[in-house]
């Protein structure tokens, strides 16, 4: 019962935590635009100063801005539905409770895909966000926010109950 437990509030945690993410997105989306152009820009890149990804027009950022908050939004809906979802069903069998935990999981799934494809794939390797000045936040954060969602999705994916053999 403990994991079942658990895994409802980690669930909702995450989930939480990426909706006020991307609330704060939508509140400041005019900074989040230019910050998403500035790292975007080859500005600030003196260690390696050549990047292979291109200058992208104010579409493909626009485009991209909308990529993240959609991940975002449903990392979060998904996470709190999903909490909610493992909660409700937590006394129930183990296949009505792996069943329940399915919502969860996708959540976890958009939230690593943001965090970890987007930002680190995206942002850090191909646009080398590592060295800019303002990066060294979302680097840094988008490797434990990525984390915590991917730990999250593997214990939602572990078992919770064990039948032993006599």
């Amino acid at each position: 019962m403990t994991d079942r437990f658990l895994k409802a509030m980690a669930s909702a945690v995450v989930g939480l935590m990426a909706l006020l993410y991307v609330a704060h997105n939508i509140a400041n989306i005019g900074p989040a635009y230019d910050f998403f152009a500035y790292t975007t820009s080859h500005v600030d890149q003196k260690a390696y100063p050549v990047t292979l990804l291109p200058v992208p027009p104010g579409f493909v950022l626009v485009i991209g801005m909308v990529a993240v908050f959609a991940l975002e939004a449903a990392a979060g809906a998904l996470g709190l539905y999903g909490g909610w979802n493992i909660w409700r069903h937590r006394n129930a069998d183990p296949a009505t409770f792996l069943a329940a935990k399915k919502w969860a999981k996708i959540g976890m799934g958009c939230a690593v895909l943001n965090w970890w494809g987007l930002f680190q794939g995206v942002a850090v390797a191909g646009y080398q966000l590592w060295q800019m000045p303002l990066g060294q936040g979302p680097f840094d954060g988008s490797w434990i926010f990525g984390a915590m969602a991917m730990m999250t999705l593997i214990y939602l994916s572990m078992p919770e109950e064990r039948i032993v053999a006599d």
